[in-house]
């Protein structure tokens, strides 16, 4: 469950919102690159782990199978939801290309 709780920061919800005095700082950047880096790294992460129980439900070394398919969820889901992301940040792009100056 903790890998998908390190995407918390795409959800609408637990965005914070920014104040007045949050504004004036300017020593509280966020690097939007770095941001999606870690989250695509926690999505290839996932999808390693998911292969990793499968490959070990296949050679017999582990017999839960419960555990295998919760690691798959977990992969398809952020996997899932990172492609979205993506078809946002495309359809943003595609958005400003469109715009005449």
């Amino acid at each position: 469950m903790s890998e998908i709780n390190k995407m918390n920061f795409l959800l609408p919800n637990k965005l914070e919102t920014t104040t007045s005095s949050q504004s004036a700082k300017t020593d509280d950047k966020v690097d939007f690159s770095a941001m999606l880096k870690d989250a695509l790294k926690d999505v290839n992460d996932a999808q390693l782990t998911a292969d990793d129980a499968v490959q070990k439900v296949l050679s017999g070394e582990n017999k839960d199978i419960h555990s295998t398919m919760i690691a798959l969820q977990k992969a398809d889901v952020s996997l899932k939801m990172m492609l979205e992301v993506r078809n946002k940040i495309m359809d943003a792009y595609q958005e400003i290309m469109r715009t005449q100056v």
